[in-house]
Parts: C-alpha cells; structure tokens; sequence
C-alpha cells in the first residue's frame, strides 16, 4: 500500500529567513542581481509521495551574498556532503575572482582597462566568463551587457546598500555604453576592450555557478540533484521518479523542470526605488543609461546541455528590457525552452513551453 503522506522541503521558510537578514544587514556582492532572484522570489518546494522515498541530503550556505541550497537524492549523506562541500568551496572562489568592486582578478582587469594596459593574460575561469558574455551579448543584440559597469555603478550597483535616489551623475557622460560584443579574445587574452568597459557579471555569475557545480555533481556520480543559487535553479534527474517543481513566484503557478533544465528570474520587486510617479531598478537599459520601462518581472528556461544556467541567467536579464518582437528572437537565439515577461502593467507574456508547462 503506497503512503500518502507528502513531505515538504522548507525551503521557504529558510529563503524567507535569508530575505530578512539580507534586507537588514545588506550582505554585499553582485547584490544588484543577487536581491532581484532572491530566493524569496521563486521560492521552490521538493515533494514526494513513497513507502521507501530515497536518502536526502540538504546543506546550505551563504555565497555570493545570497542563499545556496543543494538538494541531493539517492546518494549516502557522507558521499553527498563531500560533493556539496566541494560545491561550495568552488563557488567561495568564484566569489573572489568576479566580484566587481572587490579586489580579485576583475577588478585588475578593469584597472588595465582603464590604465589602457591590454592586452591582458586571464584565468582559464574568467575567459570563459568572457566569452560567454560576448557571445550571449550579440545574442540578445546588446541587451546583455556586462561591459557596462561605470552606468551600473552610477545607479548604486557598486555599494553594499541598494540605491534609494537617482543618480548624481550625469549619465549623460557614459553613454553611449561600451559594447561587450566588441571586446575581442583570443584564448585566455583579452586582447581589445572599449576604452570605457568596466566589467561587471552579476548577470551571469550565478547562472555560471549552476553550470560549474553540476559538473562537480557529476564527477560525484550525483544522479538526481536541486541545485538553487540565490534563486537561479537547476534540476539534476527526479525527485523520486517525479519531475522537479519550482514556483513561478512573479506571476503564480509552478512549472517542472526536466534534468538538466535551468530556471532564472529577473525583476524589480525587491531592488527598486520610486522617484516622483515612476518605478526605478536595477535592470539597466544600457542604450539609455536608465532602468527598463516595459517590464517588471521575467523567467527563462534552458535546457542546454552545457550551458543551462548561464543561459537561462543572462536570458532573464535581457528579456528585462526586450520587447515583444525582440522576446521573440531572443527564445530562437538563445535556444530557450520557455519564458515569461511580466509586463508593468501587469499583462503576462508566455513563450515557448511556458503556457503549457505552467501549472
């Protein structure tokens, strides 16, 4: 006889414990992004209905300023803790080398940008890094645009406490915006930047991260994982023989998630300020130096097999500022499996699978 009692992860209640302390101690790194796909903000439940349901290790931490919960399924809680610590310990790393204004490998790169000191060698990491971020910067015709640092810093991205006002700068004076898809590499050399590029990957550090511990899972022969990285989110095998299912917190309803598939959310629910009668945040538009008008929450999947989480990542971040038209080539260019666009006035956009795989 199969028992029917259903055991809940909670996981909510832990994101909501960690939306409190972030909101009153202000933990510092990649907070632009880290705040806006807080866990508070697709918070994900795990469920499972059996007589014998599997061995189940859970472990958090605190890394890129934001929550880290790995989920691990059918694996002894020694092996699975080893494959976690390792997890973390990566990601510790990863913290140091792309943190954007604390000292570490980017922010000597910005400084010889900005000496005029190029061509510069680079880690093997933050090559890669790079050319993702060109590559997924011409995929979303420049919307992606981490090159963009100096107008992100103007709008309080750079400090340990969110912006509340409008910039004192003119941003006048940064724009046009430098382009990352005119940074060129050659290997680990980054070769040429423009003169004004200040490099800044809140918008695909994490969703990086997703893709870096999956492969450790994998080498620790992990079959069946819930990998949550402030909130960006990727689903290794089942939860006992059932697909994982996460919230789709912006706009209701929840969607499962195939192994391999990643999930990102991108918004201004958390990280945003009113000025006069018009919302502010921190998804910038960086052909106008201003925040995006057209929407107020965003969700994309990918299933890619290599690169699910930074995809997924970036795509939110531009789907952000995209229009219809541009949402539209950007599933193509991407190669999504679904998103979604929640407009300011609150009209819904689903594309892809997202109509019939939200539940």
């Amino acid at each position: 006889m199969v028992n029917s009692f259903c055991f809940y992860v909670p996981i909510k209640l832990i994101d909501s414990l960690v939306f409190l302390q972030r909101v009153i101690f202000n933990h510092k790194f990649y907070k632009r992004f880290n705040l806006l796909i807080l866990p508070s903000l697709m918070l994900f439940f795990v469920t499972g209905c059996n007589n014998t349901p599997q061995q189940q290790t859970i472990r958090s931490s605190e890394i890129f300023g934001t929550q880290i919960t790995i989920i691990i399924n059918g694996l002894s809680e020694d092996k699975a803790a080893l494959a976690i610590g390792e997890s973390f310990a990566h990601m510790e790393n990863m913290h140091q080398q792309f943190h954007a204004w604390q000292e570490g490998e980017l922010t000597i790169i910005n400084r010889a940008i900005a000496a005029d000191a190029l061509p510069l060698t680079m880690s093997g990491p933050m090559a890669m890094m790079m050319a993702q971020s060109v590559d997924y910067a011409r995929r979303s015709n420049g919307l992606f645009n981490p090159a963009a640092g100096k107008i992100f810093k103007a709008w309080g991205a750079h400090a340990h406490t969110p912006a509340q006002d409008l910039p004192t700068l003119a941003l006048a004076s940064l724009l046009p915006a430098p382009k990352m898809e005119e940074v060129k590499l050659f290997g680990i050399l980054l070769q040429y930047a423009p003169p004004e590029s200040k490099f800044d990957f809140g918008a695909i550090a994490k969703g990086v991260a997703l893709d870096n511990v999956r492969d450790i899972l994998h080498r620790h022969e992990v079959k069946d994982a819930l990998i949550n990285v402030g909130g960006n989110i990727m689903a290794l095998g089942k939860n006992d023989n059932k697909a994982w299912r996460v919230r789709l917190h912006p706009v209701g309803g929840v969607v499962d998630l195939m192994d391999g598939e990643a999930i990102a959310t991108s918004g201004d629910l958390v990280r945003s300020f009113v000025s006069g009668k018009r919302r502010y945040h921190h998804i910038i538009d960086t052909r106008t130096g201003e925040s995006s008008v057209l929407n107020r929450a965003t969700t994309a999947i990918s299933g890619d097999e290599k690169h699910a989480g930074a995809i997924s990542d970036a795509a939110a971040t531009a789907l952000m500022i995209a229009d219809d038209d541009e949402a539209q080539q950007f599933l193509k260019n991407f190669g999504l499996v679904a998103a979604l666009q929640k407009r300011t006035n609150d009209e819904i956009r689903l594309w892809g699978e997202m109509e019939e795989r939200r539940q």
